[in-house]
């Protein structure tokens, strides 16, 4: 657990605004080799384009929306240079995204503090407390102006409150107050400078249609054509969603004879920030900048990273910072706030552990922006505990807690089943005069959803809106996939309906709830029903719609439940016929809402237990058209695509079947399919090469997101014969500490891996017991070897790692037996194991090879030995 910095003894826990503080895994990549050998500690790895012109540009954002610049730029800049150098096939696309869920969550909306240092006499700070003490009526707001115009400088006082009332969400204020200022004899240029600030005040505030009526009338009037005001209204745009029309504006400066300078940069940059756009698209502006010889800032840089954080670009990240150092533009709060966002969101928690240590060293003293953004990071990699003793961290260092931290606390206590500490929590927010809201809810009903709590989902869904807590679309969207995932249709239609009357947008978050419920009931053709709804509805799916899909596809039964009789073919690509059919009760008329009358077949089928078996193995065609679908819509797959792909092959009766598989693998990555499949083929020399550049991308990845490939490529290649290969990729992926857990000569845990790595480890492990005898070494007096749960069973103890594991042992004649209270511990003392081991000739039977015959069916699945084996 990462301790925090100690802050002077003046340091203040107030809230300081930071440019990306959103809350929506890996080491770097620096591979080392490990000795193969079974000790109880296993090492860790540490952290070892421009485009064309800007028109350009804005032409391609205007219609694209965003693009991604895939073009060259006649300007250059180290980061120029490595867009331009190679990039990394898999990453951030190669990512392990299970779940878009948190894309929809957003902040409460309230105002963020902000630091407010412009210039300013010592009375603006006294005129300030009395305006926000006038309490938004109007002839009090009056009188304190006029009372105090004495004592106040004209122009730099009143642009010091105006910025003040953006950060505070005071649009009564800044009206009075501009109007006020704006009423005197002001000069063109002190006009052009209250404006500006006015602008970014309404641009900050939301106001964006009145700061571009303002911004038109200060043209006509002559006091808005300056740098400046085209600056501050760039800068609203931006922070309203509209980089569009900021590229717009920023493109007519020139032929208005308005030269950019580092304010004007800076406003685009960070529009492109706010606006998510991609990375190629906002380093064009700060590659021109450079051109035109205007030296960046520590805003620029800050920006810049606020870019990186939200695609987790934590390699350009480093290369920003590198930059920054070598101008000697020293990292603030606000930078080391997003480094640390980009990390987490990255999946890079143990370099974010050491960048939040480094802090101190720098005498850069942690914010609650700091706290809350490595606290929501460890929470979404899982590390619930960490998130928690960081939580108690900060109370003990009596940092206040704002909103944002306290939601993410109660979303951890509600993920480990601590109810009653997140309903505290709710109090404790309570108490300090910060009143639960949308993002609280949501976060305790997928926690009580996710542990079967369905009245408490009921109860609290009513009370949010006793209590005016209007649910948003992801409120919905849980709880819909709550009840649908529990096979309650009837409260799912029930939701929707209610849905549908509060108006809100549905967008590809609540879609995907859906297909992802519908594939863990098995509701294969409802949730390929639902993908063509959407993409009819003009709303793209994303990865992770198809990747429920597409791992729901590979299952070898799918139950439906269906109208006997009413059937229909869907039709796939080349006019194929499919073997999976679809319902003709949930073909629905033009305007009809698919969603609703889906739902109302399955609850009134569910209701009269009508259930239908599909089919009786996964339909390639099926996965055929999905990636088909993948490729004509743009949608790159990601490492748990690819993870589901080969699950499919591992389910192949041929290998043929699993061939065809991996040539869809071909339309996306030239890299994955040719490892995977010259792997399949047989190891040779190359291909491990080409697969240890891949392993080492895999590094980027969380580990629970690695170790999926890993156990899915080991699967396909012991399902198919490469035995000796699936030893080789299990044993890389031990030495790279891919799977969490105990392993020594005395105990190998297996809980995380799947059945073909699990076998494969089993014999690596039983070889070096072998080469520890020989040498002359006595085994311990109990070994072991957990099976408690793994890929294919996430209960404790009968699951199907556990039986492949004891086939695969009684198949050798060996004396581990399950323990009398461990179902999922198979135990023999040390000296049966030894004996077993020194079996003339025995070492025979642990040495694998590769036994692949393309004419011949797959072997058995999973590591199950065949009859008479």
């Amino acid at each position: 657990m990462a301790s925090a910095p100690t802050p002077p003894p003046n340091y203040s826990s107030v809230p300081v605004e930071n440019h990306n503080h959103k809350h929506n895994h890996n080491h770097q990549n620096s591979h080392k080799r490990h000795r193969n050998d079974w000790s109880s500690s296993s090492g860790k790895y540490s952290n070892s384009r421009s485009a064309a012109p800007i028109a350009a540009a804005a032409t391609d954002i205007a219609a694209h929306g965003g693009g991604n610049g895939g073009g060259r730029s006649v300007y250059s800049s180290a980061l120029g240079s490595l867009l331009d150098g190679r990039r990394s096939r898999l990453a951030p696309e190669f990512s392990g995204r299970k779940s878009t869920r948190y894309a929809a969550k957003k902040h409460s909306g309230l105002p963020r503090a902000a630091l407010n240092t412009l210039p300013h006499s010592e009375a603006a700070n006294e005129v300030l407390t009395y305006l926000y003490n006038a309490g938004n009526i109007v002839s009090n707001i009056d009188n304190v102006l006029i009372s105090n115009e004495h004592r106040l400088w004209e122009v730099e006082d009143y642009i010091y409150m105006l910025k003040d009332f953006g950060n505070t969400g005071q649009l009564l204020l800044a009206e009075k107050c501009y109007e006020f200022i704006m009423c005197k004899p002001n000069g063109r240029v002190a006009k052009g400078k209250l404006t500006s600030a006015m602008i970014g005040t309404l641009g900050r505030l939301g106001e964006i249609n009145r700061a571009i009526e303002l911004f038109r009338e200060s043209r006509i009037e002559g006091y808005g054509m300056t740098v400046y005001t085209f600056s501050a209204m760039i800068s609203a745009y931006g922070r309203n969603g509209r980089f569009a029309d900021a590229v717009e504006l920023f493109m007519s400066m020139r032929g208005l004879g308005l030269v950019p300078n580092l304010v004007t940069y800076n406003s685009i940059i960070d529009a492109g920030a706010k606006g998510e756009v991609s990375f190629d698209v906002v380093v064009k502006y700060y590659d021109e900048m450079l051109a035109a010889g205007v030296r960046p800032d520590r805003l620029t840089y800050n920006s810049l990273l606020s870019v990186c954080a939200s695609k987790g670009m934590w390699e350009m990240a480093q290369k920003l910072l590198t930059e920054m150092d070598g101008r000697r533009i020293v990292r603030d709060v606000f930078t080391y706030n997003t480094y640390l966002d980009t990390l987490c969101k990255g999946g890079q928690i143990d370099l974010a552990r050491r960048v939040f240590e480094e802090m101190s060293f720098k005498c850069v003293w942690p914010t609650i922006v700091t706290y809350s953004t490595l606290m929501d990071g460890y929470a979404k990699a899982n590390l619930l505990e960490d998130a928690l003793h960081l939580y108690e961290e900060m109370k003990l260092r009596s940092v206040c807690l704002d909103r944002v931290c306290y939601n993410t606390v109660v979303g951890v206590y509600a993920k480990l089943d601590r109810f009653d500490e997140a309903v505290n929590i709710c109090r404790e927010m309570d108490g300090c005069g910060i009143k639960t809201d949308v993002v609280t809810c949501n976060a305790l009903l997928a926690g009580y959803g996710r542990h079967g709590m369905y009245a408490k989902v009921k109860r609290l869904f009513e009370e949010m809106k006793a209590r005016n807590i209007y649910p948003n679309t992801l409120t919905y969207s849980t709880m819909i996939d709550v009840y649908t995932k529990a096979e309650m249709f009837q409260e799912a239609m029930n939701v929707y309906i209610e849905f549908k009357m509060a108006r809100l947008e549905v967008d590809v978050v609540f879609y995907t709830a859906i297909v992802d419920a519908l594939c863990k009931n098995g509701l294969v053709e409802s949730s390929i029903m639902l993908l063509i709804a959407m993409i009819e509805k003009g709303i793209k799916p994303n990865v992770v719609t198809f990747n429920s899909i597409i791992d729901a596809c590979q299952e070898s039964q799918t139950l439906e439940y269906g109208v006997h009789g009413s059937t229909q073919a869907i039709e796939y690509p080349n006019e194929q016929p499919s073997a999976m059919l679809i319902d003709g009760a949930f073909q629905t008329m033009p305007g009809e809402d698919r969603i609703l009358k889906m739902f109302q077949q399955l609850a009134s089928e569910k209701a009269g237990h009508i259930r239908k078996l599909r089919r009786g193995r996964q339909d390639l065609n099926c996965i055929f058209w999905l990636f088909q679908k993948m490729h004509e819509l743009h949608i790159k797959p990601n490492v748990v695509t690819f993870s589901a792909i080969l699950n499919a092959c591992s389910r192949c009766n041929s290998y043929d079947d699993a061939a065809k598989l991996l040539d869809t693998l071909r339309l996306f990555d030239s890299q994955v399919y040719g490892v995977t499949h010259g792997l399949l083929m047989g190891y040779r020399e190359q291909i491990w090469f080409s697969a240890q550049t891949l392993f080492n991308e895999l590094m980027r990845m969380d580990s629970s997101t690695a170790s999926a490939f890993y156990n899915a490529l080991t699967d396909m290649l012991w399902h198919f014969g490469q035995r000796r290969g699936a030893q080789m990729v299990v044993i890389e992926g031990k030495n790279r500490n891919v799977w969490k857990g105990e392993w020594s000569i005395s105990c190998l845990d297996l809980h995380l891996m799947s059945c073909g790595a699990g076998s494969a480890m089993v014999h690596d492990w039983l070889l070096n017991m072998h080469r520890t005898l020989f040498q002359g070494s006595e085994l311990p007096k109990i070994v072991n070897i957990l099976t408690g749960w793994g890929k294919h069973s996430k209960v404790m103890g009968d699951g199907t790692l556990k039986r492949a594991i004891e086939a695969l042992l009684n198949g050798m004649g060996s004396p581990f037996r399950f323990a009398e209270h461990n179902m999922g511990r198979l135990t023999s003392s040390g000296d049966l194991v030894a004996t077993w081991l020194r079996q003339p000739g025995f070492i025979d039977t642990l040495v694998l090879y590769d036994v692949l015959n393309h004419s011949q069916p797959a072997g058995p699945p999973h590591g199950y030995p065949a009859p008479g084996f």
